[in-house]
């Protein structure tokens, strides 16, 4: 059964498709990575909300004029590699899907960038800037959509597009002739993605397609049944291992009148132990389902570290960790990857909410209490909770076999995830393809 298992996922990341956006994930990674620790050090270190601003007291010893100039430092960091990520991805993933076929890749790289902001050009909305965008279709909330027009030109680069030089001295006529030979697809491609643009532009799509995140996110904070938030959870994790999530996203919000109910109470009493809403699906998500960010990836990547075997994916496990630990994890997602890994969409769905049900009854037979009380932002996962009741010793021990129990039911998707690399490893971007 485990063999089959492993032949049809070996097949799956075998499709062009896959194969090409596991390509260019990679390459992405170092990018999301410095993305994630630039984000760190703005909400941790240069927030005054921070959990390192308030343990290191840094306005005390920093003057303000080097703490907004490191914030605007890292904060320009931030803003470029991941609101402008998806125009990376675009080209990486035309390139390397023209490449695939051994047609020119440089032009097709070039044809997706331009077939993307097409599709993100945004319509008169602002006279006083003459080139606008949508930037949520250029940044990491749609590497998707970015991953699947890249690869949508390079696949019109395959059936329209030159071949690439084969010469070894690349001339100016050389370059000529392959510049003109690619009018056809950049025809196509840009003919296509104005079609796309005028769709997004003239109806509600966009508006939608934009919302449909925080929408979800603050629905799941809402004192509504615990199987409600578990729905509103899993759509969220399903977003985000489409690549169609928030990089980067420490948290949900905490602001609902039932939330704030919570906290009152917990102030006016000195307890958070019978709050009026125990059951609030943002402080349980936060608290007990947020080691590392989205799908508890903190415990995937102690799962990794403890299996031997593959080398460069415990690199990127230790490379990521650091940001991960702070619910900065989505250098981890790319890296790893999990996004469009079918290996790890079980785990990643559903332990998130697998620690939320058990949670939940753990605070409804009174074995820990509710955890209404604010924490500071880039607080590590496991810490979450315990300081969130304020210092509960109890939760901070169920927090930590919590953690434990979500990497011992990891372990066996690594496993069978280190036996799909092993397969795959042979196999080179120019190898055969499964169409």
């Amino acid at each position: 059964m485990q063999s089959k298992v492993v032949n049809l996922l070996v097949r799956f990341n075998r499709w062009s498709f896959i194969q090409v956006v596991r390509q260019t994930l990679v390459i992405l990674f170092p990018v999301t990575l410095i993305g994630s620790l630039a984000r760190l050090v703005v909400k941790s270190f240069l927030d005054a909300n921070g959990f390192f601003y308030n343990i290191l007291e840094i306005d005390v010893w920093l003057p303000l004029v080097w703490l907004r100039t490191l914030q605007f430092i890292f904060t320009s960091a931030t803003q470029i590699f991941f609101n402008l990520l998806g125009v990376l991805a675009c080209f990486v993933c035309a390139y390397n899907t023209a490449r695939l076929y051994r047609k020119d890749a440089q032009m097709a790289g070039v044809t997706g960038v331009f077939a993307l902001l097409l599709v993100a050009y945004r319509y008169g909305k602002n006279p006083q800037v003459p080139i606008n965008f949508h930037m949520v279709l250029l940044g990491g909330k749609s590497l998707l959509l970015a991953l699947l027009i890249g690869y949508g030109v390079g696949q019109l680069y395959r059936w329209k597009g030159p071949d690439q030089l084969a010469v070894k001295t690349v001339t100016w006529l050389n370059v000529r002739r392959q510049a003109f030979a690619s009018l056809w697809p950049l025809l196509i491609a840009t003919l296509l993605a104005m079609l796309v643009s005028l769709v997004i532009n003239s109806g509600s799509f966009y508006r939608v397609y934009s919302h449909t995140y925080t929408t979800l996110a603050a629905a799941s904070q809402e004192p509504k049944s615990v199987w409600t938030v578990l729905l509103f959870s899993l759509a969220l994790a399903t977003m985000d291992w489409l690549g169609l999530g928030v990089p980067s996203s420490y948290k949900m919000p905490l602001n609902t009148t039932a939330y704030m109910a919570n906290l009152n109470y917990a102030l006016a009493h000195g307890s958070a132990w019978h709050v009026p809403y125990k059951y609030l699906g943002s402080t349980l998500y936060n608290s007990f389902a947020n080691f590392g960010g989205d799908g508890l990836v903190l415990a995937l990547i102690v799962a990794i570290l403890l299996f031997p075997g593959n080398t460069s994916l415990h690199r990127v496990a230790r490379w990521s960790a650091l940001p991960t630990i702070f619910n900065f994890d989505y250098s981890s997602l790319v890296g790893l990857p999990v996004i469009l890994n079918p290996v790890f969409l079980l785990p990643f769905m559903f332990l998130p909410l697998v620690n939320i049900a058990i949670a939940a009854g753990v605070t409804a037979l009174g074995l820990i209490p509710a955890t209404p009380y604010p924490v500071l932002l880039g607080t590590p996962g496991p810490l979450i909770g315990f300081l969130a009741t304020n210092g509960n010793w109890g939760t901070l021990v169920f927090t930590i076999l919590l953690l434990f129990l979500d990497i011992v039911m990891y372990l066996p998707f690594v496993r069978l995830n280190f036996q799909v690399e092993a397969r795959l490893a042979p196999a080179t971007l120019g190898g055969e393809q499964d169409e």
